[in-house]
């Protein structure tokens, strides 16, 4: 039987970072899990106990502090799980309790949720990209309007096969929620993006390092 999820979308900000927090509700078992919980504690509770919903775990889509810095105070206050991609763990030391490792492919099944992880290195190592039902919580990896940052030639080189990976396995209706805005709400169809992405219409790879890593950076912190 197929789950009817319903996302909400929590805008969350600290000084000129606004990051965006998905609380996903399972509608049926009225439980939740909470995407890169950032910033703004009183809005994420708010919302669950409005609801009155059961945390399930918390996803990580990669380990800057900007998408993490809420994961222990809501693990001490519900003993939740929490995933994050092996490779980002080990790659940049993050550490918390309850902590599991997900992989590449790995499909997670916990009692009101099905969660399949995809591995997108680019803007970090191991940053993955969560697919619950027909929704994408795409966190830094893609954007409406671009990509994450890549530090370097072998960053944009393994951002240049995330892009490509996602153009070939996920569907034109699925609806994808990044981490980050410039002006488009989150929420809207993969068919959307690859229609106005820049970085999902460039075919050649040495053209896409090119772009990544010296095109325009005017405006880059500039969140909506």
């Amino acid at each position: 039987m197929e789950q009817e999820y319903h996302v909400n979308i929590v805008r969350c900000k600290w000084a000129n970072y606004i990051n965006y927090t998905y609380i996903v509700r399972n509608m049926a078992a009225n439980k939740c899990i909470i995407i890169d919980p950032a910033w703004e504690m009183k809005k994420i509770l708010f919302y669950i106990n409005l609801h009155n919903l059961g945390l399930e775990a918390i996803l990580l889509t990669h380990a800057h502090y900007d998408h993490t810095n809420l994961v222990e105070a809501l693990v001490d206050i519900f003993n939740t799980d929490v995933y994050i991609s092996g490779i980002e763990a080990d790659r940049y030391k993050f550490n918390c309790k309850n902590l599991n490792y997900i992989e590449d492919a790995q499909k997670v099944s916990l009692s009101s949720f099905q969660i399949t992880g995809i591995l997108t290195p680019g803007h970090t190592l191991g940053s993955m990209c969560y697919l619950i039902g027909d929704n994408l919580f795409t966190g830094d990896t893609l954007f409406y309007e671009g990509c994450g940052i890549c530090a370097n030639y072998a960053a944009a080189s393994s951002m240049y096969d995330s892009f490509k990976r996602l153009k070939q396995i996920i569907g034109k209706d699925t609806f994808i929620y990044p981490g980050h805005c410039y002006g488009t709400y989150p929420g809207q169809p993969f068919l959307f993006v690859l229609r106005d992405n820049i970085y999902l219409n460039i075919e050649d790879r040495s053209k896409f390092i090119d772009f990544r890593l010296n095109g325009s950076k005017k405006n880059i912190f500039n969140f909506k």
